[in-house]
């Protein structure tokens, strides 16, 4: 079962056994149509008619009030408005029905002293312990169960193995109507989500041995808890969870005191959390349903390489663009497959991946497949490819269907279509390959990102596969570290006792003490103290208000690069007539490659490490990563790999190589701190992080600590 406080058991919702539909009424009226869907689909359950307006309806008794009912349903269909709306949910609950749906948006006037009715049926709800779907939405259909609840005609499909949640009624829609061939278990358009949401449908999805996939069309999440324990699930039971998140999430002020708050960016946190699980996150509906499609027919790639087949030069120059742009890489082919490839070919082809296989159009057939076959058998392909044209003009000309049904036996790796442009993909050609069994991709574009998603996925998978067998294994080591680790806290200083605002030195303190290393430095409160300060460090140095100031560097607040006494005394006046007499006396670094790690405390996801390149233009580059906590050392090194300036850490235009592992032993540091006292922090800066080939030291740190309401 799904570990979470609120989840709910959807059962009565959406495997409802026997439905009442109040409100129920003639074609081609709303409540009428809801009754001649579940009709339509064959639903076997027992469906009883509720509307004062009618004795007999459909051939079945109507009665005036569900509390009328001879006996209990599971769920309580509302086709009714507004107006209705709260006696209806009012009687259901007094009958003990565990769900409801309602399709109405339950909008209200405010009026003094009274809550606005969606405040009114959520309260009716939850104190029945009733899940509903809704309000503002268009139902749900349990293709599983031949169960739709709508009051929009809906065509007979059979069931399939995609659950699809969706925040747009719209999407709800179009989604069953799609004309690919995906079909559903259940489809789900939550609306305002009353009490039930869509972290609630994912949970029942999950529990489904029909579900292959999650699709989800959301704006927001309104149970973060039930939200990731869902997620956790997904990952360990290797469900793919494919997203189109629309909106932005807004920040506390609080992080906007801090570097990292405003270098993460409104929709950072959500990449970060579908990163650490897994989720694809997608741009469009035609990408989701490109994605969709694979993860439905069950693939999973063996490596992250692709091989693919073309009967174009232009259009495979197309895909090396498209793949380069989206990080997909080609299969290194072999000797062995090299050769294999060349007596294959016609004179003139190069034997190379992608291959373009069109010669004379003699014995295509037996090339493309012979060439399928080569690609396949190469040890580092992981998906076979074949990007051509289905047209419908072709007829039997082209049977590249025909080519797929021969070769499917002898594939060892999964094999997809793609279609470069979807607009003249012959629909009895795409039928045919979908019957058996080979995805075929609409176009381009949606189709590299849906192979992205599939090689990306598969490599998740493993890798958590194989975290997952190392922490069987590793579990009584880690049992005692963990003991070490407790009782090495306790010396720690103790976070929850510091005021709102933590002075760059008391930062550094604290981090220190989790092992983030910083220069020599003390605060001092007058000229002798500086001098003598000075004098203890060594120079040069550097000198910083310690006033409080944020963003000291911005307003004149540091001096760097003070070689003797008479410097520092003449850097002492100067921030002492415009900050006051506290400074900071620090020992000065060596230039190297400026870094920033930080630390975001997400009000819905806990707290997050920020990578990136640091300094003074840190807001203007933006050049970051976000993680989710807890992460790995291989997490932080790839982040760093992928940074636009990743070429500075490598020593570029004739500068040297900084330490990489001194910068992932600070960034763990920083998130074992985080981790330590996450419901304490609300932010924390390190900028920046000067990595240097021998080390990665911190010249200046910040935590912002949350209120006191806040810490619990």
């Amino acid at each position: 079962m799904i570990e979470s406080r609120t989840h709910q058991n959807l059962s009565p919702l959406l495997n409802a056994q026997s439905v009442a539909i109040v409100g129920i009424s003639e074609l081609p009226r709303f409540g009428g149509v809801v009754y001649d869907n579940l009709r339509a689909l064959g639903y076997a359950g027992r469906v009883f008619g509720v509307n004062p307006k009618y004795r007999e309806l459909f051939g079945m008794p109507c009665y005036p009030l569900l509390l009328d009912l001879p006996e209990r349903p599971d769920l309580a269909i509302l086709a009714l408005p507004n107006s209705r709306l709260l006696a209806g949910l009012r009687d259901a609950a007094e009958m003990g029905i565990p769900a409801a749906v309602i399709f109405a948006n339950a909008h209200s006037e405010p009026r003094d002293g009274e809550p606005l009715l969606q405040e009114q049926l959520r309260e009716i709800a939850a104190a029945s312990g009733m899940v509903v779907c809704g309000p503002n939405c268009m139902g749900f259909h349990a293709f599983a169960g031949r169960l739709p609840v709508s009051g929009y005609p809906v065509t007979p499909l059979p069931a399939g193995n995609v659950t699809f949640i969706t925040h747009s009624g719209s999407q709800f829609d179009a989604l069953w109507q799609n004309r690919r061939g995906i079909r559903f278990n259940y489809l789900v358009s939550a609306g305002n989500e009353l009490v039930t949401t869509l972290a609630d449908y994912m949970c029942f999805a999950l529990e489904q041995p029909t579900t292959r996939v999650i699709g989800l069309f959301m704006e927001t999440v309104r149970d973060p808890k039930t939200f990731v324990a869902a997620l956790e699930t997904a990952a360990k039971r290797d469900i793919p969870v494919v997203a189109l998140k629309v909106g932005q999430s807004s920040r506390g002020a609080e992080l906007a005191q801090a570097h990292s708050g405003a270098l993460a960016g409104k929709d950072a946190a959500y990449d970060a959390l579908f990163k650490y699980y897994g989720v694809r996150r997608v741009k469009s509906p035609d990408e989701m349903l490109d994605t969709l499609e694979v993860f439905a027919n069950g693939m999973r790639t063996p490596t992250k390489f692709i091989s693919s087949l073309h009967d174009s030069g232009g259009e495979r120059g197309l895909l090396v663009d498209l793949a380069d742009r989206e990080g997909v890489s080609f299969a290194p082919i072999n000797r062995a497959t090299t050769q294999r490839l060349s007596e294959i070919l016609e004179p003139g082809l190069a034997p190379v991946n992608p291959v373009d296989a069109w010669g004379t159009g003699n014995e295509y057939d037996k090339i493309y497949g012979e060439c399928l076959l080569a690609l396949d058998a190469d040890p580092s392909t992981g998906l076979n490819v074949f990007a051509v044209d289905l047209y419908g003009s072709d007829g039997a000309n082209l049977g590249y269907p025909d080519i797929a049904e021969a070769i499917l036996p002898q594939l060892t790796k999964p094999l997809v279509f793609m279609t470069n442009l979807a607009a003249s993909a012959d629909e009895a050609q795409t039928s045919r390959l979908r019957a058996l069994g080979v995805p075929v991709l609409m176009g381009a574009e949606n189709g590299v990102r849906a192979i992205k998603h599939l090689v990306e996925y598969s490599e998740f998978a493993r890798r958590r596969a194989a975290n997952d067998a190392r922490q069987r294994t590793n579990d009584e080591r880690r049992t005692a570290q963990d003991t070490i680790k407790s009782a090495d806290d306790v010396s720690r200083p103790a976070v929850r006792r510091l005021p709102s605002f933590v002075d760059e030195y008391a930062s550094a303190e604290i981090l220190r003490a989790f092992g983030v290393l910083f220069p020599p430095s003390a605060v001092t409160d007058s000229l002798e103290e500086t001098l003598r300060a000075g004098e203890r460090i060594g120079y040069p140095v550097a000198l910083k208000t310690a006033a409080g100031a944020l963003h000291k560097s911005d307003k004149g607040g540091v001096k760097l690069n003070l070689g003797d006494p008479s410097a520092l005394a003449d850097a002492y006046a100067e921030l002492d007539a415009a900050f006051g007499t506290r400074v900071l006396v620090q020992e000065m670094i060596p230039r190297g490659v400026e870094m920033i790690l930080g630390i975001v405390n997400d009000p819905h996801f806990g707290p997050m490490l920020a990578v990136g390149l640091g300094g003074i233009f840190v807001e203007v580059f933006k050049d970051s990563c976000l993680l989710m906590l807890p992460t790995t050392r291989a997490d932080v090194r790839d982040a760093l790999a992928h940074l636009r300036g990743a070429a500075l850490l490598q020593g570029a235009r004739g500068g040297a190589a900084v330490n990489i592992e001194a910068i992932v032993d600070a960034a763990m540091a920083l998130s074992d701190f985080a981790l330590a006292y996450r419901h304490a922090i609300a932010a924390v800066d390190v900028n920046p992080l000067i990595a240097l080939p021998d080390r990665a030291v911190a010249v200046d740190a910040m935590i912002v600590t949350r209120g006191k309401d806040d810490q619990r």
